[in-house]
């Protein structure tokens, strides 16, 4: 999974995330763990991988650091700034069979 690149810019400003998606001139906030997600994010990166590293950045339970990740992507994924998001294998119809 990995940060639609092209279509967003985002910033660390005082301990925070703020986020500009290009395609729509919004900006979102977001507190300092998904200033760690998004570095893994701009990178391509499994759900696991952010998982493991939220739980290692903050020393959190494994199951916090999973919800935490889940709600943050989903929320990304629902304004279509993720690749590889739900939402794009519901536009494109290769990548919803799978590539068949």
């Amino acid at each position: 999974m990995r940060l639609r690149v092209d279509d967003i810019t985002w910033r660390e400003i005082d301990g925070d995330l703020v986020i500009l998606d290009l395609r729509s001139s919004t900006y979102l906030t977001a507190n300092a763990s998904a200033t760690v997600l998004m570095r893994e994010l701009a990178e391509d990166r499994t759900l696991q991988q952010l998982i493991e590293s939220l739980a290692d950045a903050y020393d959190i339970p494994h199951r916090r650091a999973e919800e935490d990740v889940l709600a943050f992507v989903e929320d990304l994924d629902e304004r279509g700034l993720l690749e590889s998001g739900r939402r794009d294998r519901r536009k494109d119809p290769v990548a919803a069979s799978g590539g068949r």
